[in-house]
């Protein structure tokens, strides 16, 4: 009790500590358990594992909850693709370097396995604390995670039965197509019946909520299954909405404590290693952190549709091993089927690239990556731009200024980072640039200096505060559509004229336009 009353104060230390320095709090956990550990203030090595498999099944549990799959409609085929390719190329490139490594093939497998998918708590995670990720790029990552999940589950139970022969691996798959076809149709048709037409108190839907991870997880215990399985598949069931929202809202609490537990007992179960099992971890550290970054980026922008920005955040979001890793080399180990240096490496892997990629997952580095895009578009050298009218981000809506303004015969350059909005603008003639409109350099030369007028049409009031940062002439109006009020107070306390977005009309805007810019252009017809 004493140990666990040590966890829990340290969780509050590193939320507190997240919060203040405003970091990411998962490093901060790994990071003061594995101090706890060195301390020998932590729990003895059996506890830690039983807060570490009860912290993984409750984090597994609420990170199926946001897997629906309707998020990704549309998206099927660039998920498909992206979570396909990730998983073979680095399952594929974990295998080769084990062998190179001096490890046999079977050992092998189980590294490569363990480097092949992503963490869905992680990403999910950082995602929810990232005003308008969903919105951009959170259907396409939440999709490849689904679709990894999937892989690697059905990777588990394979392995775990394929020593017993083809009728062993047949029962074993036939339990979890069962689990998973339950899942489904909880998913589909149950929990929503059941939440539209019950009217129970949070503290009755809550026991409901636990219920349910309790019931999948001992089912998949009866089949045969790990119970790991189970909480995933009763997370899944809950997805659909608007009971993943329900279900989101009342295991917030519960979502925080198993968070710090899991990943403080994490950390302090992390061993300080020889010279040599360090230098292997930290090849197959640098194997996920070097290899996930292009192969989502490219499959996100070329399959997925994604601006280039957003690929490369989704890219690097998704940079790290999965607590599915874990969950691969306790079952590895408990089959007696890798020696411990193999656990130690997956366990260094995964607390590292956990503790890694919410770093680098940060706008600032996207944008440093963004300017070394081999496929950015950029204005022709020579181009001279003065006087002009200056549109920074489109969007699906951006056309109510620039439709009127092009009218008037007013010489409009666009700035957007979406390629189909570019595709679009150079179909019908209007100059663009592709690029990040918070970027220096794409400010640069797009003019922005010698334009007369800029309007700023971005999803995130920060790009927009951002750009008004940029030095420009005094008397230079920059535009910036908003879409609440208080984000209008900090767009006119930074210099900027704010509209919100309800009333940005174009007859309006016109009107605005031909008397504060001194022009009687007309409407050309």
């Amino acid at each position: 009790m004493g140990s666990l009353a040590i966890l829990v104060a340290a969780a509050a230390v590193g939320f507190a500590l997240s919060h203040w320095l405003r970091l990411p709090v998962i490093p901060l956990l790994i990071l003061l358990g594995f101090g706890l550990s060195r301390a020998g203030l932590a729990a003895e090595q059996e506890g830690l594992n039983t807060l570490l498999a009860l912290g993984l099944a409750f984090l597994v549990y609420s990170a199926g909850i946001e897997l629906n799959p309707r998020r990704f409609r549309g998206k099927a085929d660039a998920v498909l693709w992206t979570a396909a390719v990730q998983f073979g190329v680095l399952a594929l490139a974990g295998f080769g370097l084990a062998v190179l490594l001096g490890f046999e093939r079977l050992p092998a497998l189980y590294l490569g396995a363990a480097m092949a998918t992503s963490s869905t708590f992680v990403v999910i995670r950082q995602m929810q604390q990232r005003p308008g990720a969903l919105r951009a790029y959170g259907g396409f990552a939440i999709g490849v995670l689904l679709a990894q999940d999937l892989a690697i589950i059905v990777v588990i139970v394979t392995l775990g039965a394929i020593e017993g022969g083809g009728v062993a691996l047949a029962k074993s798959l036939g339990a979890l197509t069962f689990l998973g076809g339950l899942a489904f149709a909880g998913q589909r048709w149950g929990f929503p019946w059941i939440l539209k037409r019950a009217r129970l108190e949070d503290e009755a839907l809550l026991l409901i909520l636990l219920g349910v991870l309790f019931v999948f997880a001992g089912m998949a215990h009866g089949l045969g299954l790990p119970y790991v399985v189970g909480a995933f598949f009763a997370g899944f069931s809950l997805s659909s909405f608007p009971v993943n929202g329900v279900a989101r809202s009342l295991l917030t609490s519960l979502n925080s404590f198993f968070l710090a537990i899991f990943f403080i007992a994490l950390g302090a179960l992390v061993e300080v290693p020889g010279p040599g099992v360090a230098l292997k971890a930290g090849a197959f550290v640098l194997l996920v952190l070097l290899l996930t970054p292009p192969i989502v980026t490219l499959f996100a922008e070329w399959k997925g549709g994604l601006s280039s920005r957003n690929a490369i955040t989704s890219g690097l979001l998704l940079a790290q091993a999965s607590e599915f890793s874990l969950v691969l080399g306790l079952f590895a180990v408990h089959l007696e089927v890798i020696p411990h240096e193999i656990m130690t490496i997956i366990t260094i892997t995964a607390v590292a690239t956990m503790a890694i990629s919410p770093l680098l997952a940060s706008d600032r580095v996207a944008r440093r990556l963004l300017a070394l895009h081999p496929l950015r578009r950029r204005l022709p050298t020579g181009t001279n731009l003065r006087d002009h009218i200056l549109m920074l981000g489109l969007g699906s809506d951006g056309m109510w200024a620039v439709k009127p303004l092009l009218n008037a015969g007013e010489q409009v350059v666009v700035v957007d980072h979406d390629p189909v909005v570019i595709e679009h603008l150079e179909s019908v003639g209007v100059p663009c640039i592709r690029g990040d409109s918070t970027d220096e350099k794409v400010l640069s030369r797009a003019g922005f200096a010698q334009a007369r007028l800029v309007l700023v049409s971005l999803p995130n009031v920060h790009e927009a505060l951002r750009v008004l940062r940029y030095n420009r002439p005094d008397d230079t109006p920059v535009v910036v559509r908003v879409f609440e009020e208080e984000h209008g107070h900090q767009i006119e306390e930074h210099g900027g004229i704010a509209v919100l977005n309800s009333h940005a009309a174009a007859e309006a805007f016109m009107d605005w336009f031909r008397e504060v810019m001194g022009t009687g252009a007309a409407p050309r017809g």
